[in-house]
């Protein structure tokens, strides 16, 4: 596995994605290996859950990551790279084009891509505008398979000239055994613990806070929701943290009065218990964990209609679905479901089945081993 994070270092769905594959990998006997960047106060290598994890040298700094992280990559992948039969890069960025021009080079590892995510803000747009971008591009071509995770990835890949036999799609996994719906007791407690009242009600947001999550939109829209709602004991609690200064938990503390912004959390399922409905308004999606989490445990998504989402959430079944950067119809969309509890109560149940029937993990590993054991 090629990837820039790894636990315990890890902010994104990608390394999230890449540690549920290899420790399910390891556990049904693959000898899995990967290499990641080495952060301050991590180990050169040690085995995690039967995973063998290898750092490399890299400067954790705004402009100088990239040009440390990709040649300590393609050293550790010359030296130690050839003792595995195949290459699984996270991301069709820097570190896939590494890869990918390393295994044409050597002649001996299989590649495989795993693109993390699409639209205007996805891996392939990245690339348009970044330094060497078109050499990766134009490296993705040699991939013996490239993951995607929805259809408007797969035109992308296409559009881009990708062989469309190579192109695999299998989807994120979420493990429905940790995330699961709460007994009425848990759910009361994680309740309690927020100070979330008796009759309140609770909208989440758990993500990066950037501009492609559509935060300006969800401030927009829960200001509306606070003119409509006046008197309602209604809050919206927004967990995560952004790069650099956190210029959306300033304006949210602004300008929003029944709005928490409590920075990152070490486990989501806590808030998940507590909420009444997950709002995820992202501008550009893969397929996102975080929505994957929340239909396991039982919780209506409100989404938009971008990327994933739009094969993730099933509108008006395990929740809504409303356009991206409209903050009046997510505010309308929003006041709905908090104040339809039998609806609510109704999609969160067709959440979870749907969450085990099509993105299980252990399904989403034996489509993996499938392909691994086809290319091998």
């Amino acid at each position: 596995m090629v990837t820039y994070q790894y636990a315990p270092v890890g902010d994104g769905g990608a390394a999230r994605q890449a540690q549920l594959l290899a420790e399910q990998l390891a556990s049904r006997g693959r000898r899995v290996g990967v290499v990641t960047a080495r952060f301050p106060g991590h180990r050169r290598s040690e085995q995690l859950a039967g995973v063998d994890v290898h750092r490399v040298w890299a400067i954790p700094r705004p402009g100088q990551f990239t040009m440390t992280f990709i040649p300590s990559l393609a050293r550790f992948l010359l030296s130690e790279g050839r003792r595995y039969d195949m290459w699984h890069a996270h991301q069709a960025f820097y570190n896939a084009g590494a890869a990918l021009a390393l295994a044409r080079l050597t002649g001996r590892p299989r590649c495989i891509v795993k693109v993390a995510s699409s639209g205007p803000y996805g891996d392939l747009a990245r690339l348009r505008s970044a330094a060497m971008g078109d050499w990766v591009r134009k490296a993705l071509l040699d991939a013996d398979a490239l993951i995607s995770l929805n259809r408007q990835m797969t035109d992308e890949l296409v559009a881009a000239g990708m062989d469309a036999s190579r192109i695999h799609n299998i989807p994120n996994g979420v493990d429905c055994r940790s995330f699961s719906p709460p007994s009425p007791e848990r759910r009361l407690e994680a309740r309690s613990k927020l100070g979330i009242p008796v009759g309140g009600r609770l909208a989440v947001f758990a993500g990066r806070l950037t501009e492609d999550k559509g935060i300006d939109f969800l401030i927009d829209a829960w200001r509306s929701v606070e003119r409509q709602c006046l008197g309602e004991t209604w809050t919206l609690l927004v967990a995560g943290d952004g790069v650099g200064p956190d210029l959306y938990t300033e304006r949210g503390n602004r300008e929003l009065r029944t709005a928490r912004f409590v920075g990152k959390v070490p486990d989501v399922r806590p808030l998940l218990y507590a909420a009444d409905v997950l709002v995820h308004p992202s501008l550009s999606e893969g397929l996102s964990n975080i929505v994957l989490e929340a239909m396991a445990a039982g919780l209506p998504v409100i989404g938009t209609r971008t990327g994933g989402l739009e094969e993730q959430v099933v509108d008006g079944a395990t929740g809504m679905l409303v356009p991206p950067r409209d903050a009046d119809v997510l505010a309308k969309a929003l006041v709905t479901l908090l104040r339809d509890e039998g609806r609510r109560t109704r999609m969160g149940s067709a959440g979870r089945i749907r969450a085990e029937s099509r993105y299980s993990l252990p399904s989403v590993v034996d489509a993996y081993e499938d392909l691994y054991d086809q290319l091998s």
